[in-house]
C-alpha cells in the first residue's frame, strides 16, 4: 500500500486540530458549569395551565423548583414574542423587552447569580438565586411568578409540581 507522507501529514493534522478543540470546549465548558452552578439537583415533571396545558421537566435545587427558558416562558401569563429575548453573557444578565412588540409584555431583568429581579424597573426579592447550568439558564420558578398571583404547589400522589392562575 503506497501512502503519501503528504497525505499522512494532513490526516495527521486534521486529527490533531479535532482532538484539541474538543478537549478544549470540554474543559471550557465544565470550567463554567462548575464555577457557575451547584449540582443539579434532582427533575421534576412540571404541567402548567397558565395560557395553555404545558408539560415539561424542571429541576429541584436545595428545595426549590427550578425551570429552565421554555419553561419559565410557560408558566407566565402573558406570551412573549422571541425577539423580545435578551443575554448579555458578559454581564449575564437576561432580559424581556416590551419595546416596539405587538404583545404587551412587562419588561424583566434577571442576573445569573442574584436573588433579585427587577419587573417594569421595581425590584423585586427572592429566595433562591438565578443559576446557570451548562450554559441554560434556570429561574426559581414560585418566586418569580408569584408577582402575577400564579400557583405553584406539589402534588404528591403524582410527583409532579403543578403551576395554575389562582
Amino acid at each position: 500500500m503506497n501512502i503519501s507522507k503528504e497525505w499522512l501529514i494532513m490526516r495527521l493534522s486534521k486529527f490533531l486540530v479535532v482532538t484539541v478543540l474538543t478537549l478544549a470546549m470540554a474543559g471550557f465548558g465544565s470550567s463554567i458549569n462548575a464555577a457557575s452552578s451547584p449540582a443539579s439537583g434532582s427533575t421534576v415533571n412540571i404541567k402548567s395551565n397558565v395560557l395553555d396545558e404545558k408539560s415539561f421537566t424542571g429541576l429541584i435545587i436545595k428545595g426549590h423548583t427550578y425551570v429552565d427558558l421554555d419553561g419559565f416562558v410557560s408558566c407566565l401569563p402573558f406570551q412573549i414574542n422571541s425577539k423580545a429575548l435578551s443575554f448579555q453573557s458578559e454581564t449575564k444578565t437576561f432580559r424581556v423587552l416590551n419595546e416596539d412588540f405587538a404583545i404587551p409584555t412587562p419588561l424583566l431583568q434577571f442576573k445569573v447569580g442574584s436573588d433579585t429581579f427587577q419587573h417594569n424597573d421595581e425590584p423585586f426579592q427572592m429566595n433562591s438565586s438565578v443559576l446557570l447550568i451548562q450554559n441554560r439558564i434556570y429561574f426559581p420558578l414560585k418566586d418569580i411568578v408569584s408577582i402575577y398571583d400564579i400557583n405553584v404547589s406539589y402534588d404528591s400522589q403524582t410527583k409532579t409540581v403543578q403551576v395554575s392562575k389562582e
